[in-house]
């Protein structure tokens, strides 16, 4: 057994659901009210159509992949993004339930993946390490064609810049808005692109960077305004590790009580934010700006859908948040 602490709130309660223990989940996707992927170690995907109640695991492949992020469109249709070198970065593609996956995308012998994120239209973009000064994303305009795009950002790459692929949330589509944060290089940087825009606009901020050090996780309100989440996975006290990007400035948020780089960020339609690192997870309220400690499990992604959230992380750690309101 986990031992994890667990809170039950006036506004919220916080479930623990069974999974493998000897997967370590990294990936989640909530695209209906009971439908969850989850994707780690071990190659393992596994698939509830009743909110974490039960699971169905999958293996795409017979290789030791670790899948790090998972985009799902229903209980069907889900993409899931193995990481590594020498071709281990790869995207599998399942339209059954996760009964049968085909290999859609498979990188380059030095290519190194980071997230991969897809819009409503099947655009999709999975942002990768730079090489030698160059770019290296994979873009898909439906989902079946994908291609490696480098010509794609106003500006050239830092040296050693790339991505933290901590929790798949390094690039992210919402509200009409691609967004992408940058880590490892001398300054850890933002690069916005609205739908249909051709490059992405590169803006510095203020967050921990050098190497494994730099944006984690980043949630596009709009074009002017962003949420980004990091830090510095080798200095735990360094902040700021939650800021806001709004109409061109850069404002620290609250910070959570626990150390360390912040992995995931979620945020809810209301303004609520979730986020999370191997030690623990915790939820800030917009009403009041204050944070309430969640668990402290060693947690690496959260996702979100109408009155539930789910934690996911190591040791086949899975939780269910649901909300009274």
């Amino acid at each position: 057994m986990i031992a994890v602490s667990l809170v039950v709130s006036a506004t919220l309660s916080v479930t623990s659901l069974e999974s493998k223990p000897d997967v370590h989940w990294i990936g989640v996707s909530a695209p209906t009210n009971n439908v969850v992927w989850l994707s780690g170690s071990n190659a393992t995907i596994a698939r509830s159509t009743d909110a974490g109640e039960t699971w169905e695991y999958f293996n795409p492949t017979s290789e030791s992949l670790q899948f790090r992020d998972i985009e799902a469109l229903d209980a069907n249709h889900a993409y899931a993004l193995s990481i590594g070198e020498n071709g281990d970065s790869r995207v599998y593609y399942t339209s059954n339930g996760g009964r049968n996956w085909q290999l859609r995308f498979r990188a380059g012998s030095n290519q190194f993946l980071n997230c991969i994120a897809m819009a409503n239209n099947g655009e999709a973009w999975v942002y990768g390490d730079s090489i030698e000064g160059r770019w290296e994303m994979v873009r898909s305009t439906d989902g079946r064609n994908w291609l490696s795009a480098s010509n794609v950002v106003d500006s050239a790459p830092l040296p050693d810049e790339g991505g933290l692929a901590a929790s798949g949330g390094c690039v992210r589509f919402n509200n009409n808005i691609w967004a992408i944060g940058t880590a490892n290089g001398s300054t850890a940087r933002l690069l916005l692109k609205r739908t249909f825009g051709i490059r992405f606009k590169a803006i510095d901020t203020p967050l921990p960077a050098g190497p494994s050090a730099g944006i984690a996780s980043v949630w596009p309100l709009s074009e002017k305004e962003v949420i980004i989440a990091g830090g510095d996975l080798n200095e735990p006290q360094t902040q700021p590790r939650l800021m806001r990007y709004q109409d061109g400035e850069f404002i620290a948020l609250p910070e959570p009580e626990f150390e360390g780089a912040l992995y995931s960020l979620t945020v809810r339609p209301n303004g609520d934010m979730l986020v999370s690192n191997p030690n623990g997870a915790a939820y800030l309220s917009s009403a009041d700006m204050t944070w309430e400690q969640l668990s402290d499990a060693n947690i690496w992604n959260s996702a979100c859908i109408n009155q539930r959230c789910y934690l996911v992380g190591k040791d086949g750690f899975v939780a269910r948040i649901s909300f009274d309101k």
